[in-house]
């Protein structure tokens, strides 16, 4: 079992990597990592160990959006305004989630190492369509 890391020793990890980091407003237990226009929130679990909260964020015309799949593209999301996701977007999205998992010393998990993962999926493009599955 890893020994539990005080946010001033995940601080120097990742600012010895290039990340900015910040504390969150109100909870001790959490911290926000940014680098080249990503941020994502870790925080300390019950275990002690540091862990990815939520989803990755990327700042794109000054608004922090979340990573939304609709099937044919990917878009960056935030408040109902959508932007077309590059691939260069999101290979980097996809080289700061190992960097962050790799400093966390988190394994990386298959479908993660595949790509991206989205914080918001809408695959189906087909308005009032019936839910197959009623609802469940």
């Amino acid at each position: 079992m890893q020994k539990e890391l005080s946010a001033a020793d995940v601080r120097k990890k990742f600012e010895a990597s290039g990340f900015q980091v910040a504390e969150t407003p109100g909870n001790p237990r959490s911290l926000e990592v940014k680098k080249n226009g990503f941020t994502r929130r870790i925080e300390l679990d019950a275990s002690g160990a540091w862990i990815p909260s939520g989803y990755p964020l990327f700042n794109v015309r000054g608004l922090d959006c979340e990573l939304e799949d609709r099937g044919y593209q990917k878009f960056w999301y935030h408040q109902g305004e959508r932007f077309p996701a590059r691939l260069k977007e999101l290979k980097a999205l996809h080289q700061f989630e190992q960097e962050v998992r790799y400093i966390l010393g988190l394994k990386s998990l298959y479908h993660e190492s595949l790509g991206s993962t989205s914080a918001r999926t809408v695959y189906d493009r087909v308005e009032g369509r019936p839910d197959p599955f009623g609802g469940l």
